[in-house]
């Protein structure tokens, strides 16, 4: 059964063109994904077919007296409306069993506790939740969804994902999750270069056809080049005299070069990766220790009482519902947020970057090129050599994102901190991104909920569990997931077991072992040490901060520098350890 036919739609802005005259139909029970790299008209279209906004040429034909539930990215709620009054708008329900329906929904998906709040007093991802709630409760026969996974927690992404792929209904959704492009698609709609291609299949099928596609269009570029090349020498070599046939071979040649220049660009911003040659800072042994640290807000409690040793590549995913304090956690390990009750010891060679979820803004007057000068860099970051004189504020919203990860990557970080970093970037660019951080050396913490993405880059979890509890499972996402309940509680009894019996080993080490009065006179003796090793590093640095240093000054303080620091550690490192028992 038919339920959409649209025929030769087009849709422009001033000179571009989003959307090419395209042809496609939907069918009954069809779940369909539309992808594209970002600002290539995805929304645009859906708001098309939606008639949202007006077209520049085309039809579009809805069978009739279909239910259609359009999620758009900037859904508007009703803000005077408290959630139960919104939720339970009895004009909109077809029969009384939808109540009941209705109420299960809101116990699943955790909207109980706010249903008396009017829709202004919650949060943006409180009103996701709500709104996709009501789409989803309201049976509609098909559903139209603008990525519906940007702001839901994990178990809200897995509750959505089981009844798209549960229940019998017609899909045509834009997303970047690729676990719904793989369990939940029957078919892949590629808005490739204002056109429409259809691919019958999930994600996999249309990867494998997308290689194919990239690796003959290299091939075409590889022969333009070539072809270029013949033509300029032609031209070159022509006769002045023979004007006609000259004339005849500049045309061609003009076209020649129009076509390589155009698929150049293209096939580059389609398929470069990210090879960054960045300064390597090496991490010493001493990263983050973090002991017994506390966080409340008024009577909510984040952490209670949480401790963990970073170690040399240590690449943790933070996973949890929203608003247990995940991103409040990685503000208080760089400083940016005041904890309770702590003890943090950050090695003297670690170097944090955070890169957080926010609205991106560059200076009117700066181009891309002013704010990352390597050029090299921005080409391997997806800025071709014409994009890199565009105002950057003018970049759209993925664009700037990117622009501003490479600004974080140039100052060669050996601790990344990543907070929802795959939020508003196209496939292409995730893919770019996962490619650079998978032979990353240093420390990675990651919060996303992109499953696919922590898959991939993490090999160890914190599990924000709520009320303060935190627990670490040294799993994949996928494979902490796939535990049952059971053997979730055996991982943590296991984990239990070995810290009573770590404490055990050190309380009969303490007990044996309390200080000497030999010990107590180099405890003494290390902390006038450490002191007067501070004022010698505080010392080269003021050197350091002059102008007109002599470059084998440098050198030289540079080296006794580093052996500073190295004895601070290793006497910090004692000092610690002898004041613990102390």
């Amino acid at each position: 059964m038919l339920y959409l036919k649209v025929s030769n739609l087009a849709k422009s802005y001033t000179s571009k063109v989003l959307v090419d005259h395209v042809d496609f139909t939907i069918s009954r029970w069809q779940k369909i994904a539309l992808v594209a790299k970002n600002w290539a008209g995805k929304s645009t279209l859906l708001k098309l077919l939606m008639k949202e906004i007006d077209l520049s040429d085309g039809t579009i034909e809805w069978r009739e007296w279909i239910r259609i539930w359009y999620l758009s990215q900037d859904t508007r709620l009703d803000d005077a409306l408290t959630v139960r009054e919104f939720l339970f708008d009895f004009d909109t329900m077809q029969h009384r069993e939808q109540e009941v329906e209705l109420n299960i929904a809101i116990n699943k998906l955790r909207i109980k506790p706010y249903l008396d709040q009017t829709i202004w007093s919650l949060s943006w991802w409180e009103k996701k939740r709500v709104a996709l709630t009501k789409t989803l409760m309201s049976e509609p026969e098909m559903l139209i969804l603008d990525e519906p996974t940007n702001h839901l927690d994990l178990d809200m992404i897995e509750r959505l994902e089981r009844y798209l792929k549960d229940h019998r209904i017609t899909l045509l959704m834009v997303t970047h999750d690729r676990y719904f492009l793989e369990r939940i698609c029957t078919h892949i709609f590629e808005l490739h270069r204002g056109k429409i291609v259809i691919f019958p299949g999930n994600y996999s099928y249309y990867l494998e056809c997308k290689a194919t596609r990239e690796e003959n269009e290299k091939i075409e570029v590889h022969k333009l080049k070539q072809l270029y090349r013949k033509e300029l020498s032609r031209i070159k070599r022509s006769p002045s005299g023979r004007q006609t046939k000259s004339n005849s071979r500049s045309t061609r040649f003009d076209a020649i070069n129009e076509r390589y220049d155009e698929l150049k660009d293209t096939v580059f911003n389609e398929q470069a990766k990210l090879i960054l040659s960045m300064e390597k800072r090496q991490l010493w042994w001493k990263i983050l220790n973090l002991k017994h640290i506390k966080k409340s807000f008024w009577d909510k409690k984040l952490l209670s009482d949480f401790s963990h040793e970073f170690r040399h590549n240590e690449r943790i995913g933070i996973i949890g519902k929203n608003g247990v304090g995940k991103s409040t956690f990685v503000r208080m390990i760089i400083g940016e947020e005041p904890i309770d009750s702590w003890y943090i010891q950050t090695g003297e060679t670690v170097v944090f970057w955070y890169y957080q979820q926010k609205e991106i803004h560059f200076s009117d007057d700066k181009r891309v090129s002013d704010i990352v000068h390597d050029r090299t860099l921005l080409e391997q970051f997806l800025f071709p050599p014409k994009q890199q004189h565009v105002f950057a504020e003018n970049l759209s919203g993925g664009e700037k994102r990117r622009l501003h990860m490479l600004t974080i990557l140039q100052n060669s970080p050996n601790f990344l901190v990543l907070d929802e970093p795959t939020n508003d970037l196209d496939l292409v660019t995730v893919s770019v991104l996962e490619d650079f951080l998978m032979t990353y050396k240093g420390c990675l913490i990651i919060i996303s909920h992109d499953r696919f993405f922590m898959d991939k880059i993490t090999d160890h979890l914190f599990v924000f569990e709520g009320d303060g509890v935190v627990k670490d499972f040294r799993w994949t996402y996928s494979e902490y997931k796939n535990l049952t309940e059971s053997e979730k509680l055996q991982v943590e009894n296991q984990k239990k077991w070995k810290e009573q019996e770590n404490i055990q080993i050190n309380n009969n080490i303490d007990s044996n072992k309390k200080l000497s009065y030999m010990e107590k006179r180099e405890l003494d003796q290390l902390t006038k040490d450490i002191i007067a090793l501070e004022k010698e590093r505080d010392e080269i640095n003021r050197i350091f901060d002059q102008k007109d240093v002599p470059y084998d000054d440098i050198k030289v303080l540079s080296e006794a520098l580093w052996v500073i620091l190295r004895q601070l550690e290793q006497k910090e490192y004692r000092r610690f350890e002898l004041s613990s028992r102390e």
